[in-house]
């Protein structure tokens, strides 16, 4: 099914149309938001996350392609959108529509260059379950073993390469028109995301990629990966071991059939810790519909076209950041994440190391309940430190960390209860060095000496520095900043409206008196007064739309809350 080329600029024309409008819809608030109430602008944000998500999610049904597969990947990023929205999206996973047998019997005779009767015993017409890149179909070979079938959407290549054109446009609008790529690496992430689905569409690949996970994890009785069938794979037809079982997010069903929902929980958790860990290859799309559980309590993995790979120097980074955290060497933490990325290099050291000190020592170091801390002035300055800092999600933690949050979703429905760190921790352990007890005294001892001879110079140097007059007190001056802004911005509104106003009384009231000359200057120079008190109401940040404010939620609920 090959489009036309009015066909394909149509299609073009209307993904551009899709985004610019979910865009302008948000954009234009910053216009709209002079004739309303102060409050009036959060409630048609949240009303607008509702209805731009609803909007995207049907388009992307009725249209296909790429848009699903982005559908499904916002569906997942809890730091950009609001759980309303990943709500509506979330729903892609399963609403995906199916294609007719006919259409996708001819690519996998297409593939194999003869009729699908001579390649395979049976095909069950009707899928088993339709991706946004392909449907799987229950099949038998000649042998009698049963198959499931894994065959690409007839036409998908095009339609990928017409949204991926669409989204290279949209995304450079959005590095033009907003200050977004200040806090993540936009044409990173976008070259990320091109390659990993030009990827998708090569079961050859996929293949390999499943074939690597079972090696890694052929000692693990409790994880299946369906074997491949070789003779029957192609390019755009995979064929491997099928396998039954139940959906992981089927509660109900995993209950009745008598499940330890718990033991799962914690044995998925295993299992992604093992892969990025320690073999550094991992299944990059753990979503409910790649996840199935054996009535004995095993887990079957599928869908092994997204992967992602950990090299094992970033892998040593980030177990040294966390063996730093544990000593509490927060400058080294500090050091780490600029070293992975997630800081640019001309980060204020200082306020961060004291910002991760006290989150580590609130959350992590004393076991404090979250309910015990201050949630509401936490989730404030850690907003105003992400906003002043120049934080950045690197692009190859993208999917990892999509990847991480499904996983984290599936974990905590099946046991709320599960200890993260206390599952991780084995395999943390495994990867440390070798420290014998004695030697980790010696270094605690020395440690502790070392601070007892280094505090007196210390106290020295902070008492001459206070003499001479050279301590200095450092402020958070943001907000003091902007509410001198805000007054100085009131007061030449003020202005403004009193020069408005007085000019048009003018203008009425000499073309009352039929002065009808100078009545349209005057009218000319209050519509020009007017203008100046729009601009002057303006924000007084920069033109750019603002990145998706964080940690509006948190606050909103815990404000309810109390």
């Amino acid at each position: 099914m090959r489009l036309s080329g009015f066909s394909a600029w149509s299609r073009f024309f209307r993904v551009l149309f899709l985004f610019l409008s979910i865009f302008w819809a948000f954009y234009s608030l910053k216009f709209k938001k002079i004739w309303h109430r102060r409050n009036w602008l959060e409630a048609k944000k949240e009303k607008l996350y509702i209805s731009e998500a609803e909007r995207f999610r049907k388009t992307a049904v009725r249209m296909g392609g790429l848009l699903i597969k982005l559908g499904q990947f916002f569906s997942t990023r809890v730091d950009i959108l609001p759980q309303s929205s990943i709500d509506i999206l979330a729903g892609l996973q399963d609403e995906v529509p199916g294609v007719v047998f006919a259409e996708i019997k001819k690519v996998a005779e297409e593939e194999f260059s003869r009729p699908i009767e001579e390649i395979f015993y049976q095909v069950d017409e009707s899928p088993l379950a339709s991706a946004s890149l392909g449907q799987v179909h229950r099949g038998e070979l000649a042998g009698g073993q049963i198959v499931a079938i894994k065959i690409l959407r007839p036409g998908i290549e095009e339609l990928i390469a017409i949204d991926l054109k669409a989204l290279r446009q949209v995304l450079n609008w959005i590095i033009s028109f907003t200050n977004w790529e200040s806090f993540i690496d936009l044409e990173a992430i976008y070259q990320e995301f091109e390659e990993t689905v030009l990827e998708e569409l090569d079961y050859i690949r996929e293949a390999h990629n499943a074939e690597t996970i079972a090696e890694n994890s052929q000692h693990d009785p409790e994880l299946i990966v369906p074997g491949i069938f070789w003779d029957y794979t192609r390019r755009r037809v995979l064929t491997m071991e099928f396998k039954e079982g139940i959906k992981i997010n089927n509660l109900a069903a995993l209950d009745q059939a008598g499940v330890d929902r718990q033991a799962i929980a914690r044995r998925l958790l295993e299992i992604y810790v093992k892969q990025v860990l320690v073999d550094g290859f991992f299944h990059a799309d753990p979503h409910p519909g790649n996840l199935f559980v054996t009535n004995d309590g095993r887990i079957i993995m599928v869908d092994y076209g997204m992967v992602g790979s950990i090299t094992h120097e970033l892998r040593d980074q980030l177990l040294e950041m966390v063996f730093a955290l544990v000593k509490r060497d927060y400058p080294s933490v500090v050091d780490y994440l600029k070293e992975i990325g997630f800081l640019r290099f001309d980060a204020d050291n200082e306020t961060i190391t004291r910002a991760v000190g006290i989150f580590i020592e609130h959350v992590l170091g004393r076991r404090k309940d979250m309910s015990s801390l201050d949630l509401t002035s936490f989730l404030e300055d850690l907003e105003v430190l992400l906003y002043e800092q120049p934080f950045q999600i690197p692009a190859n933690f993208t999917f990892l960390g999509r990847a991480l949050g499904t996983l984290y979703g599936i974990c905590i429905a099946l046991d709320p209860q599960i200890d993260f760190l206390e599952v991780s921790k084995p395999y943390v352990d495994q990867l440390a060095p070798a420290k014998e007890i004695w030697s980790l005294v010696k270094e605690k001892t020395a440690n502790f000496f070392a601070s007892w001879i280094e505090i007196p110079p210390l106290m020295e140097k902070v008492l001459l520095r206070m003499e001479r007059g050279e301590i200095k007190l450092k402020l958070p001056l943001r907000s003091l900043n902007e509410k001198i802004q805000e007054n100085t911005r009131a007061q030449k509104m003020q202005a403004w409206a009193i020069v408005f106003g007085f000019s048009l009384l003018s203008s009425i009231y000499l073309l009352a008196n039929d002065f009808l000359f100078l009545s349209r200057y005057a009218f000319a120079f209050s519509a020009l007064s007017f203008l100046l008190l729009l601009y002057q109401n303006r924000s007084p940040k920069a033109w750019k739309a603002p990145h998706p404010p964080l940690g509006k939620k948190g606050r909103k609920k815990q404000n309810k809350k109390s």
